[in-house]
């Protein structure tokens, strides 16, 4: 279902406003899956885009419940709209909204787009917020925090994007003597059959900024808790559902840094000509209700984080 927001406008319903008035700016967005990471991501984005544009800004918000055809309907109901900016949220639906929306403004964000290939749009027609963290970071991190763990699970979608990432992680972890067994699954079922299959030598279980995975964190965490091992995954969101412990962006920054590449646009400025977006100020964020649940101490999340010069933020459903 879509959500529809009205910034600067006189009307608050989509009854009150079958015709966008004369002037009026409109947006859509797309979300590859629901979950608490999107949410904030367009949170920040309307709260920031109503601060920096005093004008009329209808934005709808299409979840594509991680179904490339509905994706691909959503897309097309976009354009065949005609909505002034196309906001895609993640490497999936960027790269699918690209390839339809030849020539029409696309606002990226959590994607991946290198400059590179954004060069190479006839029109350059797009603006980017990346916020991936290097798997060597993430494995890093994970190892500073427990020197002595040896065997991780990493469970990932079937998603294209992922599998680079995956690869990269088993590599990296080589280098500090850990092994790492990567589980796909292709739907939440799957998920929580993998859950419930877990090695027996795992001793903790990592994801990546993987939406599927992240909207069945609830899972992971139940799985995490029932074994006393850590559930360390890559994003703010999960960890505010259940995980343990992780290293990622503020998901409303990325939502923030959209809205301003919009209203930039807005006032005029070519949005190939706008540098991409990179989210460098990583954080640690930690549950600890779900440490406890998970047998697992603070202290070293903490030393590790401080060692690393990473800010450290305490988050969860109460906070």
């Amino acid at each position: 279902m879509g959500r529809i927001l009205l910034l600067a406008a006189c009307c608050f319903a989509l009854a009150a406003c079958k015709e966008p008035a004369k002037g009026t700016v409109t947006i859509g967005i797309i979300e590859p899956l629901e979950h608490k990471a999107m949410d904030e991501i367009v949170a920040g984005f309307t709260d920031t885009l109503k601060q920096s544009y005093a004008k009329p800004v209808i934005i709808k918000v299409e979840n594509a419940q991680n179904d490339p055809n509905l994706q691909r309907a959503i897309i097309q109901r976009m354009l065949d709209a005609k909505v002034d900016y196309i906001v895609p949220i993640g490497a999936g639906p960027t790269q699918m909204t690209l390839a339809m929306a030849r020539g029409r403004a696309v606002v990226s964000l959590a994607s991946d787009l290198p400059q590179a290939e954004r060069e190479k749009l006839q029109p350059c027609n797009a603006a980017v917020v990346h916020d991936e963290i290097s798997p060597e970071q993430l494995i890093a991190f994970i190892h500073a925090v427990y020197p002595q763990l040896k065997n991780i699970t990493l469970i990932h979608s079937a998603a294209d994007k992922v599998f680079p990432d995956v690869k990269k992680v088993i590599a990296d972890s080589q280098k500090y003597g850990i092994t790492v067994k990567p589980l796909m699954v292709s739907s939440l079922p799957e998920l929580y059959a993998a859950s419930l299959a877990l090695s027996p030598q795992t001793e903790a279980i990592f994801i990546l900024k993987d939406s599927l995975i992240v909207s069945g964190i609830g899972t992971l965490a139940k799985a995490a808790e029932q074994r006393h091992i850590p559930l360390i995954t890559s994003d703010q969101g999960s960890v505010q559902e259940g995980a343990g412990f992780s290293l990622g962006v503020h998901e409303r920054e990325t939502g923030i840094q959209g809205a301003k590449l919009v209203a930039a646009a807005l006032q005029g400025k070519s949005l190939c000509a706008m540098p991409i977006v990179e989210m460098k100020n990583l954080t640690v964020f930690v549950n600890p209700a779900a440490l406890q649940k998970e047998a697992q101490a603070s202290g070293a999340i903490t030393a590790a984080a401080n060692h690393l010069h990473y800010v450290i933020e305490n988050v969860g459903k109460s906070q």
